[in-house]
Parts: structure tokens; sequence; C-alpha cells
């Protein structure tokens, strides 16, 4: 395998938005792979406090994540969205070349830890034991708006 660049999304690209959207149609079956909508990248690409990491091997995107701080009254923190490696690359460095570049950027912007949530079966030991994530017991609550 070439070596794996890790860049931050300069702007919107019909290549990008269809690379996203295929990578999040294995990231999670609510999504269908469709490409992501030129508004929803621009609007992450343009915020400085939103992020859109690539992972790219010989010009093709292999593997993404999506991140935001978050403001609290103590802290400011990365929250991780979506991380996702494209599934015949899964293994190979792809992931933590991603993980090396989220925490650096969460530093570069003043954070202070980075915090995500995962249901994948499987995940727990890669964030834990190949990533030095602790899991932390507590509940997560969503409501719809």
């Amino acid at each position: 395998m070439n070596k794996v660049e890790v860049g931050v999304a300069a702007e919107y690209t019909a290549d990008l938005a269809e690379a996203m959207g295929k990578l999040r149609g294995q990231l999670s079956s609510r999504h269908d792979g469709s490409a992501l909508s030129r508004e929803q990248l621009e609007d992450i690409i343009e915020s400085p406090w939103h992020a859109i990491l690539i992972a790219v091997i010989d010009e093709k995107i292999v593997g993404m994540a999506i991140l935001s701080i978050v403001f609290g009254s103590i802290d400011r923190n990365v929250y991780l969205e979506d991380f996702v490696v494209e599934e015949g690359l899964r293994g190979q460095g792809v992931g933590a070349a991603l993980w090396g570049k989220m925490l650096e950027w969460g530093r570069t912007k003043g954070c202070k830890r980075m915090e995500f949530t995962s249901s994948k079966p499987g995940m727990e030991e890669y964030y834990t034991q190949k990533r030095g994530a602790e899991k932390r017991e507590t509940n997560c609550y969503r409501i719809e708006l």
C-alpha cells in the first residue's frame, strides 16, 4: 500500500461529495451511499469550528472524519461525528493516520479532549486498546428537533 496522506478538506468538489457519500454508506445502514449535498459540505468546510479530514492514497479518498468543536463552560472539546475507512483498507494504517490528524487538529483549536460515541460492533477494542480511548460509563441521550 502506498503512503496515506491526511488533510483538511478546503473546498467543495463533486468528487469529495461522492467519495464521502460512499464512505458514509459503509459507516451506517441509515445512509444509502449517495453524495453529500454541496450545502452540507460547504457549511462544514467554511466553519472554523468544524473540519472534514480526508485520507487519500494515490489521489483516491479512502477515509474520512468529521469533527466539531464543542464549547463548554469549563473546556473546549472536539466531538468526532463520523469516522470511516474504506472496507478493503481497514487494518492497514489509514485509520491510524486519520486518528493522529484528528488529535492534532483538536490541539490546534485549544481542545482538552476528543469525545465520541460508537455502536459499531468490534470497535470498542480498536478505540480502547489501539487508540488509547477511555470508555466512559455514561448514558447517551438524543431528542429529535
